[in-house]
């Protein structure tokens, strides 16, 4: 099969699992939601929030290096398990080390258990990251599509079954290891290779260079991205963090099944492309036309739209959490536009800048966090994701150099579905201040139709060549790369 039919089969697959997964994913966040309360997810995220951090640390971190690689070696392959194997093994014990300290650090008893409950799944995840690695430089999506969406499926059941039999916020934990535990299994399951017990002192060396890189971005996303739970936890309390925590999972999963089967599609298609001699700058610029289709106006919407969606997702207790999930937003459209660019990082084995200044984003981000804390959780939340939008200047300076072309190229590829989104925002805004009398579901629903009716307006008039690329892409089997303007 072509690098152009894998990268449209692969898109595919990993769309409709990920939809598939986020539906069935959502589904259960609701309805734990609606059994635990507030509360239970305010603990969780304080646990979490160093969890989180150890599990992507050994997630898409050393295994990287096996995408950018012409032919990874079994010897290479076992290097880079082993390695995994040890250093997931250090953080769990760092996790059991600092459950203690943490929840005296809270206040909070019951979140040093959660801490040690849910320890386990960081070497589960580093024992499966080579595996999923093979994977995914094989194009082999359809398995991880499929394995996606067993492992949410096994996490709900436990999770919601754990609930409705009173565990409470363990059930939480119950959810996350069951979920894991099947990611694993399914893995190993579809790939041949078993590691050997030995490892190459060659094969380590060169991988520590680049694996060093790639750990210290993925340790300072998780750390940016984790820090407001930290010091909302702290400074404002379990309550607060837990509203905090409920308009991230929405961004969160709301990025996830815009820009996931792009990202995760995109990186091993940008190595072989490079590979091959191909320019993969076309690719990139090609991919965020179409990304602007979507993550635009779907969180310019999220914004307007946050209030009535909370109350009917979740509930009358959640409405609080409206203000900080449309500023929210803004970090949905960063997250979305930014992985795919990272990931065309990756492809090219340039990712020491990158790391350095998602450093600089937890720095700024810390102390733009601490300022506004005393103005309450909405103005923390603006101060979060201001120091991205700062950061990110800077990161597209980094990219269009590795790409070759110019800044107001790869930026000005957004500017007009920007303006498409400003346009359907005021207008929905126009549309929701109407309907103030009509029930939730309606507010919800006729909003979405008018956003949706005014974008594809906007669209049909001023964004025809990317509703072209995105025909030719979808009908056609393709993969774009023409580096058409539009």
């Amino acid at each position: 099969m072509s690098l152009e039919r894998k990268f449209s089969s692969g898109v595919a697959w990993m769309s409709a699992g990920n939809w598939i997964e986020q539906a069935i994913n959502f589904i259960v966040f609701a309805l734990l939601a609606r059994l635990l309360g507030v509360e239970a997810f305010g603990f969780l995220a304080m646990a979490a929030a160093f969890v989180l951090v150890s599990e992507f640390l050994v997630r898409e971190s050393i295994s990287e290096v096996l995408l950018t690689r012409d032919d990874p070696s079994p010897e290479r392959l076992s290097s880079v398990f082993w390695m995994l194997a040890g250093f997931g093994a250090a953080l769990a014990l760092l996790l059991v080390l600092i459950s203690d300290p943490v929840a005296r650090m809270y206040g909070e008893p019951q979140v040093g258990p959660l801490i040690l409950a849910l320890s386990p799944t960081v070497p589960m995840i580093a024992l499966t990251a080579v595996p999923v690695a093979i994977l995914r430089r094989e194009m082999q999506f359809r398995v991880l599509a499929l394995r996606a969406i067993a492992g949410v499926v096994a996490g709900g059941v436990v999770g919601i079954g754990m609930a409705w039999a009173g565990f409470g916020v363990w059930s939480l934990a119950g959810q996350r290891l069951a979920q894991v535990g099947v990611n694993i299994v399914m893995a190993w399951a579809a790939v041949t290779w078993r590691p050997s017990l030995t490892c190459s002192r060659r094969h380590m060396r060169e991988v520590m260079g680049f694996a060093s890189q790639v750990v210290g971005l993925r340790a300072a996303e998780l750390t940016a991205i984790q820090m407001p739970a930290v010091i909302i936890g702290v400074t404002l309390g379990p309550v607060q963090a837990g509203l905090f925590s409920i308009a991230w999972r929405v961004v969160e999963i709301a990025s996830f099944l815009i820009v996931t089967p792009l990202r995760m599609v995109s990186q091993p298609a940008f190595g072989a492309m490079t590979r091959a001699g191909g320019v993969a700058s076309n690719l990139l610029l090609d991919i965020m036309r179409m990304a602007g289709l979507a993550v635009f106006p779907a969180f310019a919407g999220l914004a307007v739209l946050s209030g009535p969606l909370l109350v009917l997702l979740f509930g009358e207790k959640w409405t609080d959490a409206a203000p900080v999930l449309s500023v929210m937003a803004g970090f949905g459209v960063y997250l979305c536009i930014e992985k795919v660019q990272q990931s065309f990082c990756l492809a090219a084995g340039r990712i020491g800048v990158v790391s350095v200044l998602a450093w600089c984003e937890v720095a700024l981000g810390a102390a733009l966090i601490l300022a506004a804390s005393r103005f309450g959780l909405t103005a923390l939340t603006a101060g979060f994701v201001a120091a991205f939008l700062i950061v990110w200047v800077f990161r597209f300076r980094n990219v269009a150099a590795i790409a070759g072309v110019p800044v107001r190229a790869l930026a000005g590829v957004h500017l007009p579905p920007i303006l498409g989104a400003l346009v359907m925002a005021g207008g929905v805004f126009w549309l929701r201040a109407q309907m103030t009398g009509l029930p939730l579901a309606a507010q919800v629903g006729l909003g979405t139709l008018a956003g949706i009716a005014i974008f594809g307006g906007y669209a049909a008039l001023f964004l025809r060549v990317r509703l072209r690329l995105v025909a030719r892409f979808a009908g056609a089997g393709a993969a774009p790369g023409a580096g058409e303007a539009g």
